[in-house]
């Protein structure tokens, strides 16, 4: 019976996590209702220790609206990401990597100095 129990909560747990990470987004327009110019930006991104690091910057940034598309490597240290400048800005991009913990600059130097 134990087993059970640590076994339902264990699927709950796995859940719950990915449904914070990868869950349904609740943008109101979906990739065809995309209206107006995108840009992309490639940034450097420190302060990963993971994959899951970059998962979670990746599934998190998704949902945040005005940015259509979102990629981040956690070998390179390095995010992709495509996004309208009339509803985001670059600033605005690097500030919600900032929120969740890491640091993003779209200069080399400045991320090689900080993670020294």
């Amino acid at each position: 019976m134990e087993k059970i129990a640590v076994l339902s909560a264990s699927f709950f747990l796995i859940g719950g996590i990915s449904w914070f990470f990868f869950g349904k987004k609740d943008k109101k327009e979906s990739q065809e209702e995309i209206t107006g110019s995108t840009e992309k930006i490639e940034l450097n991104i420190s302060g990963m220790h993971c994959a899951g690091c970059a998962a979670g910057i990746e599934g998190t940034l998704r949902n945040v609206e005005g940015i259509v598309s979102a990629s981040v490597n956690f070998a390179t240290s390095k995010g992709v990401f495509e996004y309208q400048p009339s509803k985001i800005s670059k600033e605005e991009i690097i500030e919600r990597i900032k929120q969740l913990g890491y640091d993003a600059s779209l200069d080399l130097e400045n991320i090689e100095k900080k993670s020294s």
